[in-house]
């Protein structure tokens, strides 16, 4: 059948042709020598018009080779329309639409004709119920159920010859063909689809729903599509859970994110793979993923003008999660708020602060302003100013006590060494300033255990010991 596209259109076309031809020439040679009913001379533009009016209508009357059987396996339709070229792709489509019109026009008889049946029911109940009140719905007869049954099989053959066309019409788009010439037959193929139903004859409507629901081009295609995108779907985000998997491990392998950065991958991925499936069943089912695309693309567009600043708070959030100025677990101080971080999301990073208070602040207030991370390092030095009574203890004695509380705490590292010195010295009392070095989780116990055993030890100025600024 592809070999012979097109063969009795050429055919036509040489025989219009040699035709056109013949008459051209006699007609020149018929001419008489002269006199007054001389007919006007035939020029070559009159031959070359008339040939291509001829060979135009010879194109128009191409036959379509791929609707012989309206209910042709999509593959094979598919490999039919192969070879086609874009003139014949319009006739194609053209043969198509008329076979869609001839089966529309079937269903409207059959629906008609159901209608005009309920409405004959309707009146000889109307007549009946002035005798006996009817007690309930009265069943439909068995030329309605046979209509009914007609019906659907009618709605089948529309719908399957409607997918088909979808087909044509795609394959004359994918080689080139302007949309606005298929735009009509889309618009065409949407408006004589759907289900109408008879809603005063409530079990003329109800076996309708019926009967498209157990039809294979009805319900039962409906549910596949349903079950198709679903299961894509969930194997989007099964692929996409595995995924993100994969690359938390790998990055916390070799050290190159932070846990904020691996958290908000295995989130994300698992997502953006649920996306991707539905995408791609919602293509399995037919859809048509071009003006859905363009409209993401539109949709994204605006919504970047009127979101800026959450815009800029993803932007922020991106720049946090890759440079790593914290993570997860971290006490920061930035943007006139303390706390430890809890997560970052696309938007906003999440503290708690030391009164269990959550604090949940923009990225971009936190990127813009200065960030102070407290547990950035592993290790840090304590800063602890001791003011000690000068008329209890000697300048030596208060040095090596404070020297020897320090040494003796098994939470202060050894190396570096701890240090002291004296910061100020009155009539009444030594200053001290004691830098003890710590493993940065423990900073605070240890802080107070020193003051503690301090002030056991020494008779301190009341209301002087104090740990001063934190340097790391």
């Amino acid at each position: 059948m592809i070999a012979s596209v097109g063969r009795p259109a050429r055919l036509l076309r040489s025989l219009t042709v040699a035709m056109a031809v013949s008459l051209a020439a006699g007609s020149v040679l018929a001419q008489p020598a002269g006199g007054a009913d001389e007919p006007p001379p035939v020029t070559t533009e009159d031959v070359r018009s008339a040939l291509q009016e001829i060979v135009a209508s010879a194109d128009a009357a191409e036959e379509a080779v791929t609707t012989d059987d309206p209910e042709v396996d999509p593959v094979v339709l598919d490999r039919l329309l192969e070879p086609l070229t874009l003139s014949q792709l319009k006739t194609e489509m053209s043969a198509w639409q008329d076979l869609l019109q001839g089966a529309v026009n079937d269903l409207s008889e059959a629906e008609i004709e159901l209608l005009r049946l309920n409405a004959e029911q309707e009146k000889a109940q109307g007549e009946e119920a002035a005798d006996a009140p009817a007690e309930s719905e009265p069943e439909l007869t068995p030329e309605q159920e046979e209509l009914v049954k007609k019906i659907s099989g009618l709605r089948e053959r529309r719908t399957a010859i409607s997918d088909r066309f979808r087909l044509v019409m795609d394959a004359y788009e994918d080689k080139g063909g302007d949309p606005a010439d298929t735009q009509s037959y889309r618009a065409y193929v949407k408006d004589v689809g759907g289900v109408q139903l008879d809603t005063r004859d409530l079990n003329s409507a109800w076996l309708t729903l019926k009967e498209w629901a157990y039809a294979e081009d009805g319900g039962k295609r409906l549910a596949r599509k349903v079950m198709t995108v679903l299961i894509a779907t969930v194997v989007g985000i099964m692929v996409g859970w595995l995924l993100s998997l994969a690359v938390s491990t790998t990055l916390r392998k070799t050290g190159l994110s932070s846990q904020l950065m691996r958290h908000f991958l295995r989130r994300w991925i698992a997502r953006l793979g649920g996306l991707i499936g539905f995408l791609v069943g919602l293509s399995w089912i037919g859809t048509n993923m071009t003006p859905i695309l363009a409209g993401l693309g539109a949709a994204g567009f605006i919504l970047a003008f009127a979101l800026q600043n959450t815009i800029s708070n993803f932007a922020s959030g991106m720049l946090i999660l890759f440079l790593r100025p914290f993570d997860a677990g971290d006490e920061i101080e930035a943007a006139g708020v303390s706390g430890e971080v809890e997560k970052v999301s696309l938007f906003s990073t999440h503290l708690s602060t030391a009164e269990n208070r959550k604090v949940i602040v923009p990225n971009n207030k936190i990127w813009e302003d200065v960030i102070v991370n407290s547990t950035g390092a592993d290790t840090r030095r304590l800063s602890l100013e001791i003011e000690v009574k000068a008329s209890e203890h000697s300048l030596d004695e208060a040095e090596s006590i404070l020297r020897k509380v320090m040494e003796e705490n098994p939470d202060v590292m050894k190396e570096p060494a701890p240090a002291l010195t004296l910061s100020a010295m009155t009539g009444d009392a030594y200053t001290f300033t004691c830098w003890p070095w710590v493993q940065t989780a423990e900073r605070n116990r240890v802080r107070w255990q020193l003051v503690s055993e301090i002030g056991r030890r020494l008779s301190v100025v009341k209301g002087a010991t104090k740990p001063a600024e934190e340097s790391s």
